[in-house]
């Protein structure tokens, strides 16, 4: 449905009547899209809230310039390549990287979300509180995206009375239609909201985490706390048939791994290939296995190694790839050892476009399901399990370093048609971020579809030499895709592994519409 003057889409319903409630009362998309994820933070603690970090892609419509905000979870100082522990077949013992205390990176939320306010905002933050806090003392109620994340990971809060007490139901994950109430967390969100930032990075809140930290031998330090500053970076740029494609740069390999991909793809003919067709996924599974090739091996924090990217972006490169491509045979790539293994971690994504056509596109984590989790006592927050996201072997690209930010998928991506945006989306899902992207804009791009449609369609991933089909996918593509040599999976419905797209879209008659994927609990909301 189209609306005239904004719209949000997220999540889950309540975030994104958030954030358009702060655009009735005046606020622009920056300030709508704090609502919205601060809202989030709140109904869907599995995934997000201000014990962790995001990006945010932001098109400033009177100056027709995209900013980008990195306020990711960095390393503490006391980091090192060799703080985790590795068995003989690699992995980490005791999961320490992706649960307890070693797991926990410096939370970058509550400094991105203010520096973004404070430089393009119009209202004040502690407006943005108001829906967060308001759900998190009257309640709200558990949704079918939540109940799932909360069955599968609940083991993870069972050794921590703090995050039991609160985040469990005498023991059990809270089940589908149950109601919630985080008082701890509302006076926490209340205190920030009052005093500002400085609350959370070297007042009362940053003291009770810092002190629980050093009771159970966490890293993140008082100084750790309140040396964090979210940095803005240029995004990264490319085009597709005509489009330009903006997306989101290092540490983030995502945004590289789309443009790269786009590049090669658009080397292509799909004119009379459907959207589904098994010549379809066929190049673009020969694309996006070579892009995540590519980038993963070459992307990292950019203030510790030099990153490629022009390389990386550039048509002459995605040319010669070409070459490499059979257009009837599947190539089996394998991943480069070096590069860091699979990641299982979730995010959450949310559009916004203003009545001005400011736009932002912003993508929020805590890493995997509940983070570490730690729950910070007396306040109800989250505390994410970022490191998981670094290479715990040592020596490698992405290993782990002191104040230094993991390589990450997130992608929050605006697509311009002339010189205009038309079209914004991320995703969430781990390293399905990237082809959940890719795919929606495909959808749009190449094979004309409305939006809605290019959201819900059946997605494939691909990583390595196998291709994860979504279960919708025919049986008569999967076997075509077979006869061409691939490695196939279908995968059960598991409806939170092909990620959540959320997009927003500017029509030509500058109406704007939302649409939220299918596959989650989200829906977009306007006025």
């Amino acid at each position: 449905m189209p609306f005239r003057h904004g719209v949000v889409s997220s999540s889950h319903p309540l975030a994104s009547k958030a954030g358009v409630e702060v655009l009735k009362k005046g606020g622009n998309a920056v300030d709508a899209a704090v609502a919205t994820a601060l809202t989030l933070g709140t109904v869907t603690p599995a995934f997000c809230g201000i014990g962790g970090g995001g990006f945010a892609l932001i098109w400033l419509a009177d100056e027709r310039k995209t900013i980008f905000v990195d306020y990711r979870e960095q390393a503490p100082q006391a980091a090192s390549e060799n703080m985790f522990k590795l068995t003989s077949d690699g992995a980490v013992s005791g999961n320490e990287n992706s649960m307890g205390y070693k797991s926990i990176a410096v939370p970058g939320t509550v400094a991105g979300h203010s520096f973004m306010v404070e430089r393009f905002g119009q209202l004040k933050m502690r407006r943005l509180f108001e829906a967060a806090i308001r759900h998190a003392k009257k309640g709200f109620t558990v949704s079918k995206t939540m109940a799932e994340a909360w069955s599968t990971s609940y083991h993870k809060l069972e050794p921590f009375k703090s995050s039991r007490s609160i985040y469990l139901n005498n023991g059990k994950p809270f089940r589908r239609g149950t109601t919630i109430r985080l008082a701890q967390l509302s006076k926490s969100l209340s205190s920030i909201a009052a005093r500002g930032p400085s609350e959370f990075y070297n007042g009362p809140i940053g003291r009770k985490l810092v002190g629980d930290m050093e009771a159970n031998n966490g890293l993140v330090t008082a100084d750790d706390l309140e040396q964090f500053k979210p940095v803005m970076r240029e995004p990264i740029r490319g085009s597709y048939r005509g489009f330009e494609i903006i997306s989101a740069p290092p540490p983030s390999s995502g945004g590289a791994i789309i443009i790269e991909t786009l590049n090669i793809l658009e080397n292509f003919q799909f004119k009379h290939t459907g959207a589904k067709s098994p010549r379809t996924f066929h190049l673009l599974s020969e694309a996006l296995m070579r892009g995540f090739i590519n980038c993963r091996a070459n992307i990292c924090d950019p203030a510790f190694a030099q990153v490629p990217i022009e390389t990386l972006t550039s048509k002459n490169f995605a040319q010669r790839l070409v070459g490499t491509i059979d257009e009837s045979k599947a190539s089996l790539l394998v991943e480069p050892e070096n590069i860091s293994g699979v990641p299982t971690s979730n995010t959450s994504h949310l559009c916004v476009v203003d009545s001005d056509r400011n736009v932002v596109a912003l993508t929020e984590s805590i890493e995997c399901y509940f983070g570490s989790g730690v729950v910070v006592p007396d306040t109800g927050i989250v505390l994410n399990d970022t490191m998981h996201d670094f290479d715990p072997r040592p020596g490698r690209l992405n290993s782990v370093g002191p104040e230094k930010i993991p390589m990450s998928s997130m992608s929050p991506t605006i697509v311009l048609r002339n010189g205009i945006p038309f079209l914004a989306l991320g995703s969430a899902g781990s390293t399905r971020i990237v082809s959940s992207v890719l795919q929606t804009l495909l959808g749009v791009l190449e094979f004309d579809q409305p939006m809605e449609k290019a959201v819900g369609s059946p997605r494939v991933h691909i990583q390595g030499d196998e291709i994860e089909a979504e279960s919708r996918i025919s049986k008569a593509s999967i076997d075509a895709l077979q006869r061409m040599g691939h490695r196939v999976k279908s995968k059960r419905p598991r409806e939170l592994y092909f990620g959540g797209v959320h997009a927003v879209m500017i029509g030509s008659d500058n109406r704007v519409e939302g649409v939220a994927d299918p596959r989650r609990d989200g829906i977009a909301f306007g006025y």
